[in-house]
């Protein structure tokens, strides 16, 4: 019987049960949170890889991988998968393949909305204040609404349009940056427009050369002062180092991320860690990378992946 592994924990939730019985009937399937080590020493042992987004799969790793045919990353982001060389017979697939088929899924945008809601009235921080001192101060944390603020959101793709639907909601002016147009929102020619005009700004945007540091040491000094920034697409697209600046500085009076730029390495060296771990006292949030975690989210992805898999082996 072909082997499986998976670097997702879906025993653990009874809910994808249905989701997971067609495939273990025609696979042995692994479940672990492995790490790059283990891989390497047992990545020969399978003949298709559903891999985490914690561990590199990068050239050494294939060279091992003697039985393996398919990687299929359940992400549209592939910063994980960093195969230089030609990978012989191995196909390598993520949600990108199936884009229509994820259209409904909002459960990144929802939470990028969450950290707009949270640092616009300094959530975490009054709840830290009650629990850790027993204080009942609210005039501590005065935050501000989001109706009639305007909302800028950096890439326009599937979760950039959700995201500016939910803030048409809440009575927010919408705004974006994106090589495509969407004609119902107001488009930014320049990055830096959308940047010197946004309250609050949300990164919504792929990774690749022409996003990697977006906001960088040269274009924090266009934020409007006061502005909220949110990271939900790929801790590369923003350098850190910029962005503690801007926060020390007064630009930015919250920062909300669900991404770092060395969660791949180790999330101890990223610079925004740091400086969140030495300030606890500063409107700053990060969660680590929970964006598609939502058994609805996991669900209907995890079937596509699977439907997938069995169709080619069938």
């Amino acid at each position: 019987m072909k082997k499986i592994l998976i670097g997702y924990p879906l025993k653990r939730y009874s809910e994808l049960a249905d989701t997971m019985r067609y495939l273990t009937a025609s696979y042995k399937v692994v479940m672990k949170d492995y790490d790059y080590d283990w891989l390497k020493k047992n990545i020969c042992r399978f003949d298709a890889v559903i891999p985490n987004m914690n561990v590199i799969i990068d050239d050494d790793l294939i060279i091992k991988a003697r039985n393996l045919k398919l990687i299929f990353s359940p992400t549209t982001g592939t910063d994980h998968i960093r195969i230089t060389k030609k990978a012989g017979d191995i196909t390598v697939l993520s949600l990108n393949n199936f884009r229509n088929k994820i259209l409904s899924i909002s459960s990144t945008a929802e939470l990028g909305f969450a950290f707009l809601l949270a640092l616009s009235r300094k959530i975490l921080l009054a709840h830290k204040d009650v629990i850790e001192y027993g204080r009942w101060e609210r005039n501590r944390f005065v935050g501000s609404q989001l109706r009639d603020k305007v909302l800028g959101v950096v890439g326009m793709g599937r979760i950039g349009r959700k995201i500016a639907q939910y803030g048409k909601g809440f009575g927010m002016k919408i705004q974006y940056w994106d090589k495509a147009t969407r004609r119902q929102w107001k488009k930014k020619k320049k990055l830096n427009e959308l940047l010197s005009s946004s309250d609050f700004i949300i990164m919504a945007a792929s990774l690749n050369r022409g996003t990697r540091h977006l906001i960088n040491k040269d274009s924090v000094g266009f934020i409007k002062r006061g502005a909220i920034l949110v990271n939900i697409s790929r801790g590369a697209c923003i350098e850190e180092k910029a962005i503690i600046y801007a926060i020390k500085n007064g630009i930015l009076s919250g920062v909300g991320s669900d991404v770092l730029e060395w969660e791949l390495k180790d999330i101890k060296k990223s610079p925004l860690y740091q400086y969140a771990k030495r300030n606890p006292q500063a409107n700053i949030i990060i969660t680590p990378h929970i964006g598609g975690a939502t058994i609805e989210a996991w669900k209907q992805v995890f079937s596509i992946v699977f439907n997938h898999i069995l169709k080619k082996s069938s």
